[in-house]
């Protein structure tokens, strides 16, 4: 269904003749666009309609495909069985060393602070207790926050103690930060109830085990399942921003599809993170020579805000690409997102036409390359060059 579903009328110009045409029947007579009773009726049209607009979205609100929020979350919960997930915090695993043994336990308590910059912090997760004779032990460092923004620390990153503990010489992580999340969004919290009717099955289906796995972590944006051998389900699970999970992560999504009530009995259950392929992306483009005055805009649309590629019709297509398991590395995908950034409107025949502002894309790579369902095109080397005016 592409139409827009509509409980009444918000045309606003059938609205408003509609209000005239009644106001005309009742009085007996015209009601020319100088007269003044006419003049108040439209003024009012826009009240009205805002007012449709207001039951039409009420309406809507009951529907699955337009709940949001809050009344999102009663559908959900009351008709799909399935709660919406709560944010989560970072996590890692860190080691403590001390300067020198010492000849009693030495503990260092939970919330001690460790960061990796002197602004965002994690803490010491559980006490941890470095025994007489040894030297250092392993705890887990728990970010301060909910949030994917302390995820992606490497191994080293997280080593600044703040507060200082005697003969503790260093606290560092030893894996990277992962696991942090923001609330369930609602388009993947609709995702997930749809899915929830595949989970009554007894019988194990693909989109069964699938929802579980997202219901797992909501940091799991996409999952496939395959059965390498007879009786095993292997469930390959990708990451947002194509994260490679943690083992806390994988023993997690395990745990909740694997559960007596949730598999049929004679399926294994493994869980694993899927392959990644690499690509790079070199690429010059130009653009219309009629359009210098609007150059900087064009080119912040393409490369960023910053013309570093943290955001811009680049990183949406990265984005893209590593969003899905089976996503084929597409260069046609690259180059419609960058003319797409740079377009510009001419009416003609009351008709908007879309033109675009880039003159041409001189593309080396990426080159269209198919890849499985267990995996997902991963950018490594990324060079954009702007060509200037042609």
């Amino acid at each position: 269904m592409n139409n827009d579903l509509n409980f009444v009328d918000i045309n606003a110009r059938e609205i408003n003749l509609k209000i005239i045409n009644e106001f005309e029947e009742i009085l007996g007579e015209p009601l020319y666009p100088g007269d003044e009773r006419r003049i108040f009726l439209q003024q009012l049209t826009p009240v009205i309609v805002g007012l449709k607009h207001n039951i039409n979205d009420s309406a809507k609100q009951n529907l699955l495909r337009y709940s949001r929020g809050e009344k999102l979350d009663y559908i959900g919960e009351d008709l799909f069985f399935t709660e919406r997930l709560e944010a989560k915090k970072s996590s890692c695993l860190c080691k403590c060393k001390l300067s020198k043994s010492q000849e009693k336990d030495i503990v260092i308590p939970a919330n001690t602070r460790i960061s990796p910059d002197g602004n965002i912090y994690f803490y010491i997760k559980e006490d941890v207790v470095i025994t007489a004779g040894e030297l250092e032990a392993i705890g887990t460092l728990e970010a301060q926050y909910t949030g994917p923004q302390y995820n992606g620390f490497i191994p080293g990153q997280i080593k600044l103690i703040v507060d200082l503990i005697p003969f503790v010489e260093s606290i560092v992580n030893t894996e990277i930060s992962a696991g942090g999340a923001d609330i369930e969004s609602d388009d993947r919290y609709r995702e997930r109830c749809r899915l929830s009717q595949e989970t009554a099955s007894t019988a194990g289906p693909d989109d069964a085990y699938i929802s579980f796995a997202k219901e797992a972590h909501q940091s799991v944006c996409d999952a496939k399942v395959i059965s390498p051998s007879p009786g095993v389900v292997k469930i390959i699970i990708l990451l947002e921003n194509a994260l490679t999970p943690s083992e806390e992560i994988l023993a997690t999504v395990l745990e909740s599809c694997s559960r007596r009530d949730r598999r049929p009995l004679t399926d294994k259950v493994e869980v694993g993170a899927c392959n990644e392929v690499d690509y790079d992306i070199e690429l010059t483009y130009y653009l219309d020579k009629n359009f210098a005055s609007e150059e900087s805009i064009y080119r912040k649309k393409i490369e960023g805000d910053n013309f570093d590629l943290a955001n811009g019709a680049i990183r949406e297509y990265i984005n893209w690409q590593q969003s899905l398991l089976g996503n084929s590395i597409n260069p046609d995908e690259l180059r419609y997102r960058i003319q797409d950034a740079a377009t510009y409107s001419i009416l003609s025949n009351y008709i908007d036409k879309k033109f675009t502002a880039v003159r041409r894309i001189d593309l080396v790579s990426p080159v269209h390359t198919d890849i499985q369902n267990i995996e997902v095109g991963k950018v490594r080397n990324i060079k954009v060059n702007y060509g200037g005016l042609d």
